[in-house]
C-alpha cells in the first residue's frame, strides 16, 4: 500500500489534493496535516512514499520541512506546492532535491499526470472488481460505512467554474448565481465554511453568499473540482440523470415557495430567507448521494436497471441523507431546516422551521389538515398561498 502525506494549511486545497491522490491510488493511506511539525512527525514515525508540501506553512515553512526530510531521506518523493513561481524559489526547492514543483492555482488533471510520472506509474483509478460485492445492497453498505459519500456534479459545470479566476465581473456574478442553485456546490461550500478551519464558537454559516466570502474564490473552485473527483460524481446512466434533474428541481421549487411565503409574512415576523433558500437546495441530498453511489456501482462494472434504481431510492435515501450530513459535519441549524421540511419537531415554535414545513406541504400538496394550522401560526391563510402550489405535485420523498 502506498503511503502519502499531504501538508497543506489551506483546507480547500488540502481536500482537493487528497482526492487527487485517491483517484490515482485508491488503496493508498493518505494523511493530511495543516502544519510542517505534524507532517514531519508523521514521516518520522510511519515513513512515506510521497510527501506533498505547501511552501507557505505556518511556523516551519515547507522548504524547511523539505530540508529536514532530505537530511536523512533521499528516497521519498517530495513535491513542493506554492503560490510563488519566481525563479529563485523554484531553484531553492531544486537545490534541496525536490522531485516536482507545482504552482498554485493548479490544474487538477495536470497534477495527477505529474504525480503519476513521479511515482513511475500510469496507474489510473482503481475500481472494485466484479466479484468484490455480491449485490448492490452490499456495495451500498460498504459505501455507507467505509467510503466517503459525495454528490453528483456535471463536468461541464466544473469547466465553467474553473474559468472564474479569469472571468469579468459580470460573468463571474452570472456563474456564481448559477452555482448557488446547485446542491453539490452549496452542500460542500457550507460544509467547509462551518469547519474548524474557518469558524469559531457557536454561530454557523448558513448561506451560500456568506460561505463563499469566507472560503474565497480559489477555495470554492478547489471544492468544486474535489467533488467532481469522487467516484460516480458524473452521472452517465440516463435514468440516473433524470432523477438528478428532478431532485434538483425539487430544491429550486421549494426555494421559490419559501421566497413567496416570506414576501407575505406579517411585518412583525422575522425570517432568515437566505438561510432557508440554501437549506432548500439540500432538500434531496440523500437521494442525490444515492444516485452517485449507483453510478459508482455501474462504473465498477456492474449492471443496474431502472426498477432496481427506483426501489433503491425508496429504501436507502433516508439513511443516506442522514449519513452524508453527518459525514460532512453539516451544522445542526442547517440539518434542522432540512429535516423540518419532512417532519416538524413536536412543540416547535421556530418560524424558520415552520416555514420549511409549510413549503414542503405546498410543494407536495400533502396533509391538508396540518397546513391550515401551520399557516395560522405564521399569520397566513390558505387563500393567500393557493397560487404557490405547483401544477403537478411533487412526490413527498423519503430523505430527512
Amino acid at each position: 500500500m502506498i503511503r502519502i502525506i499531504i501538508v497543506e494549511d489551506d483546507a480547500s486545497t488540502g481536500a482537493l489534493l487528497v482526492q487527487l491522490v485517491k483517484r490515482l491510488w485508491t488503496d493508498a493511506s493518505v494523511i493530511l496535516e495543516s502544519d510542517a511539525v505534524s507532517g514531519i512527525e508523521q514521516w518520522r514515525i510511519h515513513g512515506a512514499d510521497l510527501i506533498l508540501l505547501d511552501w507557505g506553512l505556518p511556523g516551519i515553512s515547507g522548504m524547511e520541512a523539505l530540508k529536514q526530510i532530505r537530511k536523512s531521506d533521499t528516497k521519498t518523493k517530495c513535491v513542493m506546492i506554492s503560490g510563488h513561481a519566481e525563479r529563485d524559489v523554484i531553484l531553492a526547492a531544486r537545490a534541496n532535491q525536490v522531485d516536482a514543483f507545482i504552482v498554485k492555482p493548479f490544474n487538477a488533471k495536470q497534477v495527477m499526470i505529474r504525480l503519476a510520472e513521479i511515482m513511475e506509474t500510469s496507474k489510473a483509478l482503481n475500481t472494485p472488481k466484479a466479484n468484490d460485492f455480491s449485490s448492490l445492497d452490499d456495495f451500498i453498505r460498504f459505501r455507507m460505512t467505509q467510503g466517503t459519500l459525495g454528490l453528483p456534479i456535471d463536468p461541464e459545470l466544473i469547466s465553467v467554474i474553473e474559468t472564474l479566476r479569469n472571468a469579468s465581473g459580470g460573468e463571474r456574478v452570472r456563474i456564481l448565481r448559477r452555482c448557488q442553485f446547485h446542491p453539490t456546490l452549496v452542500f460542500r461550500l457550507l460544509s467547509l465554511a462551518n469547519s474548524s478551519q474557518y469558524i469559531q464558537g457557536m454561530n454557523s454559516v448558513e448561506t451560500f453568499e456568506a460561505a463563499i466570502q469566507l472560503v474565497g474564490l480559489d477555495g470554492f473552485i478547489n471544492l468544486a473540482v474535489e467533488m467532481s473527483l469522487h467516484q460516480g460524481s458524473h452521472l452517465q446512466q440516463d435514468f440516473l440523470k433524470t432523477w438528478q434533474t428532478k431532485y434538483q428541481r425539487d430544491g429550486i421549487a421549494l426555494a421559490e415557495i419559501v421566497t413567496k411565503l416570506a414576501a407575505d409574512l406579517p411585518e412583525n415576523i422575522s425570517f432568515n430567507l437566505n438561510a432557508a433558500r440554501s437549506a432548500c437546495m439540500l432538500y434531496r441530498v440523500g437521494e442525490l448521494a444515492l444516485l452517485q453511489v449507483m453510478q459508482a456501482w455501474i462504473d465498477s462494472g456492474y449492471e443496474l436497471d431502472e426498477l432496481t434504481c427506483n426501489n433503491t431510492l425508496k429504501t436507502h435515501s433516508s439513511a443516506f441523507g442522514n449519513r452524508i450530513k453527518t459525514q460532512w459535519n453539516i451544522p445542526n441549524t442547517i440539518r434542522g431546516r432540512i429535516g423540518a421540511a419532512y417532519l416538524l419537531p413536536s412543540g416547535t415554535v421556530k418560524i424558520d422551521v415552520i416555514m420549511m414545513r409549510i413549503a414542503h406541504l405546498l410543494l407536495t400538496d400533502n396533509d391538508q389538515q396540518e397546513l391550515p394550522r401551520l399557516l395560522a401560526r405564521v399569520g397566513l391563510n390558505e387563500e393567500q398561498v393557493k397560487s404557490y402550489r405547483p401544477n403537478t405535485a411533487v412526490d413527498g420523498g423519503v430523505s430527512f
